[in-house]
């Protein structure tokens, strides 16, 4: 008899009873006195397998079978996931493997464990970060991983302190932090991604939602009385009013260097054109607390309506870049170009878009996935990988977004690094960016939307010692050049 398997007596309250029914009890070891015994029946889950296999939809996308045939699994990788929502991670500990835990609120050395099951605050009571970490670990399953609780700015700072003092090679986010840039790579979150950079860490960052919920322009008034005329002609923006904590949008302007320069204000129409919000944050130079920002929320009434945004301009220059955001519903005549919010931009971030899983090769990018290429001239995103694959967190092929896709290119970058652990984080990224698949023979820009184009590994024994795949393969490389760059970097 196996060690593990469970006795059953049809006696209930056994003196000896684990547990009991009004008909029988459970029992460590078979009875002492003259009771019949049997093997206590144990159901199978119909249809949930306990361990999670890797969805063999991204296996194929990605081409990583070859890869794991020859034993390139992330084996001697660092991979810390950086998120705000771990609930329940425990419960999945077989799905999961080997990991630690690190919370940045807790402890600013990042020291102390994740509490999964008692969240703080209200935002964290997800499973978003277990999810990432799930992909993760079935594209690289010997990778080393690290969860890292990072609930704001402050435990962001905290998170890389940490991760460079662990010597981790790569960080996955799928998170983005709004209104503290022009979203052109600089403000407060670029230094904490340069110092990375510097340590030889890698961030894997997800390019962002915001495709249909953004929209930019120059500040103009024509008429001269004070409102923007938006590209459509009319003086308000319509966007659609639905979320569950009443934001709509925030309109930023490009002064996060010289605040005070300029100064708006935005109002909020319904349909009728009744004033129902106003947000008029002071903007001036002697303002401790200036921000070329105005936030605004909708009445709870006009959920699920097309509220509509004003902007006055009361001082300032001509002409002003603006950038809107909607944290709401989409917005009408929304601008996917240089829809990223930070980290995306950033240079030293490693820029990851959406496309769906099935027909991964000849998709177009998710339709919500963020664009390119950035305002601080930088090409993002760098890549593309498949969204809507499966987890346990979320389902069978139902976790979709950029979320998802980051995480993708953060295993399959642990993959590429256990096959050549000589390499650097950011040469691996440089091969996912050199092998990308673009459905193009014919050396192009980076797309808007795919970057490089969508993330494709070469079977291993195609590769030459530079990492460049040989023969055939190279048609399809849109980034070729790049092989050829470490073929004289490294000769």
């Amino acid at each position: 008899m196996d060690p593990w398997e469970l006795i059953r007596v049809e006696s209930p309250n056994h003196p000896d009873a684990l547990t009991s029914s009004q008909f029988g009890s459970v029992l460590q070891m078979p009875p002492s006195d003259e009771l019949e015994w049997s093997i206590e029946s144990v159901p199978e889950p119909d249809g949930e397998i306990l361990n999670t296999v890797v969805d063999e939809r991204l296996v194929d996308a990605i081409g990583l079978q070859a890869w794991h045939n020859s034993g390139h699994l992330g084996q001697g990788v660092k991979v810390a996931v950086f998120d705000l929502q771990w609930f329940g991670s425990e419960l999945l500990d077989e799905e999961l493997g080997n990991y630690s835990t690190h919370d940045c609120w807790a402890s600013s050395d990042c020291t102390l464990p994740i509490d999964s099951l008692n969240p703080m605050f209200d935002f964290e009571r997800g499973v978003h970060g277990v999810a990432c970490a799930e992909v993760i670990r079935d594209i690289a399953p010997e990778a080393e991983l690290f969860f890292v609780r990072v609930n704001g700015q402050t435990t962001f700072e905290n998170a890389i302190d940490w991760a460079i003092r662990e010597e981790i090679d790569i960080i996955s986010m799928s998170m983005t932090f709004f209104n503290e840039s022009f979203y052109d790579g600089t403000g407060p979150i670029s230094e904490p991604i340069a110092r990375l950079e510097e340590a030889g860490i890698l961030m894997v960052t997800s390019a962002g939602n915001n495709a249909q919920n953004h929209y930019e322009d120059f500040f103009r008034d024509l008429n001269n009385n004070g409102l923007h005329e938006f590209q459509n002609g009319w003086e308000s923006l319509p966007i659609r009013a639905q979320g569950g904590d009443g934001r709509v949008a925030a309109v930023l302007w490009d002064e996060f260097e010289r605040c005070g320069v300029s100064d708006f204000e935005v109002r909020l129409l319904d349909s009728q054109g009744n004033r129902v919000r106003e947000s008029d944050s002071l903007q001036s130079f002697n303002n401790e607390k200036c921000a070329p920002v105005e936030r605004i929320r909708a009445p709870v009434e006009l959920e699920g309506d097309w509220v509509y945004l004003q902007i006055q301009r009361l001082s300032g220059p001509d002409p002003m870049p603006l950038d809107i955001m909607s944290f709401s519903g989409p917005i009408w005549g929304a601008m996917p170009t240089n829809s990223m919010a930070d980290p995306a931009p950033h240079p030293h971030s490693f820029t990851v878009a959406a496309v769906p899983v099935d027909d991964y090769l000849h998709s177009d990018p998710e339709f919500f996935s963020s664009q390119g290429p950035s305002r601080g001239l930088h090409f993002k995103p760098d890549l593309a990988a498949p969204d809507g694959v499966s987890t346990r967190s979320y389902g069978i092929g139902r976790f979709y977004g950029t979320s998802a896709s980051a995480p993708v290119a953060a295993g399959a970058l642990a993959v590429r690094l256990s096959a050549d652990p000589g390499l650097s984080p950011r040469q691996a990224a440089e091969d996912l960016r050199a092998w990308a698949w673009s459905g193009s023979a014919q050396w192009t820009q980076p797309d808007p939307g795919l970057g490089a184009g969508r993330l494709r590994l070469p079977p291993p024994d195609s590769l030459d010692k530079q990492g460049c795949a040989s023969g055939v393969l190279q048609a399809t490389l849109l980034l070729l050049p790049l092989c050829l760059l470490r073929r004289t970097r490294e000769s």
